[in-house]
């Protein structure tokens, strides 16, 4: 049976200047752009409710881009209101909201937790001023931690940050300082995320014929598990791959992109899982804007694909999705109840095959990665991918 979605996400592509390792829907500039689309995500918002024919509060919102922080607390909580009266919000909701260093202060901090958000993920990447230059970040050390401390002042407890491993030149002093810096600072939530070179972004294109001077693999893996094991040592629980957090501040947005949950997405570029299907909006922004302004009623052709998802491939989606949460794992009995059969009959071979190789392990009644195969989630991933 088919659940109603209770997340959605919202897409904010715009940005001061596109970081040289993003590859995702964002845009430079463009700031007469942004009022009328804000009248757009209300359209789409508006129109996609009138179209849902079972609707539950959401529990999960998340603001993401892009740069959400470009927009004023005012325009985030008119689209925040939209979500409200069209799906109504649980009472006691998620609202996250990215938030880069460099466009925010004090004030607008304020502001932004006032207008209903209550969670922040704050893009930090790196504490060191050499390694933002050069993957491209506007912002400096300074500008980060205090964006830190005002999120803090503003009343915000839940805060996420993220890091990221493996740049160029990094090495791991680098990575534990930034990272102990944020343990002393008390964010419950943290992020590290190790550098991947998309192809077309500036950060490829410069090192794609230059990559001795990248950190190797076992290099990067080293930086990762001694900053898992700093975590470990100042409380945080390792729950998904990229994602360590205090009990209690675990991610409940992201937990429904890691359970293959339905959910909806808004906006120029975002992605969305509902009805047994998988929808991807236009990326053209321009495009988006038009037929949000002419024809909001015909949300068809927003989307640049509109893919059912069979039975088949949503189990496959569930184990491969499910493997990244370090401590749930794959259930037995959840998958049993969701889709009406017995995981081990639907995949005997592959879960025989990666217990023996000692990339998973059986917990109860449920299978985990274990140490090896955190470092080899890939071909844990790879045996469930059609």
């Amino acid at each position: 049976m088919t659940k109603a979605p209770f997340s959605a996400y919202v897409h904010f592509p715009f940005c001061e200047k596109k970081c040289d390792y993003c590859d995702f829907t964002s845009f430079a500039g463009r700031k007469a752009d942004r009022e009328p689309y804000i009248h757009a995500l209300l359209q789409e918002i508006h129109t996609t409710a009138n179209r849902t024919a079972v609707r539950v509060p959401l529990q999960t919102v998340y603001f993401g881009g892009g740069t959400p922080s470009l927009f004023s607390a005012s325009q985030i909580h008119t689209v925040l209101s939209a979500l409200d009266s069209s799906f109504g919000l649980s009472q006691d909701p998620e609202i996250t909201m990215e938030v880069n260093p460099g466009t925010v202060n004090a004030r607008s901090l304020c502001a932004y937790k006032e207008s209903g958000v209550n969670r922040l993920s704050i893009g930090i990447q790196s504490l060191s001023d050499d390694l933002l230059r050069r993957i491209g970040r506007i912002h400096t050390a300074a500008e980060a931690k205090a964006t830190i401390a005002g999120a803090m002042k503003a009343g915000f407890t839940n805060i996420s940050c993220d890091l990221m491993t493996g740049l160029p030149g990094q090495t791991a002093e680098d990575a534990l300082d930034s990272l102990d810096y944020l343990i002393r600072m008390g964010v419950p939530h943290l992020s590290f995320y190790a550098l991947t070179l998309e192809e077309g972004t500036p950060m490829f294109l410069q090192y794609e014929k230059d990559k001795e001077t990248l950190l190797p693999d076992d290099a990067e893996r080293a930086m990762y598990h001694a900053m898992v094991g700093r975590l470990r040592d100042a409380g945080y629980l390792h729950y998904e791959i990229s994602n360590a957090a205090k009990p209690g501040f675990f991610s409940r947005h992201n937990r429904t992109y890691w359970k293959a949950l339905p959910y909806y997405g808004f906006g120029c570029g975002a992605s969305g899982y509902r009805d047994d299907i998988r929808e991807e909006n236009t990326s053209d922004l321009s495009s988006y804007l038009q037929y949000m302004e002419d024809c909001p009623e015909e949300l068809d052709r927003l989307r640049i694909d509109a893919s059912p998802i069979s039975a088949d491939e949503s189990r496959r989606e569930y184990m491969l999705l499910g493997f990244r949460l370090l401590i749930e794992g794959v259930s037995e009995d959840e998958y049993r109840g969701r889709f009406g059969t017995e995981m081990l009959e639907d995949f005997a071979s592959q879960l025989r095959v990666l217990s023996l190789q000692n990339l998973i392990e059986k917990k109860d009644h449920s299978y985990v990665l274990t140490a090896k195969g955190i470092d080899f989630a890939n071909v844990v991933f790879r045996e469930f991918v059609s």
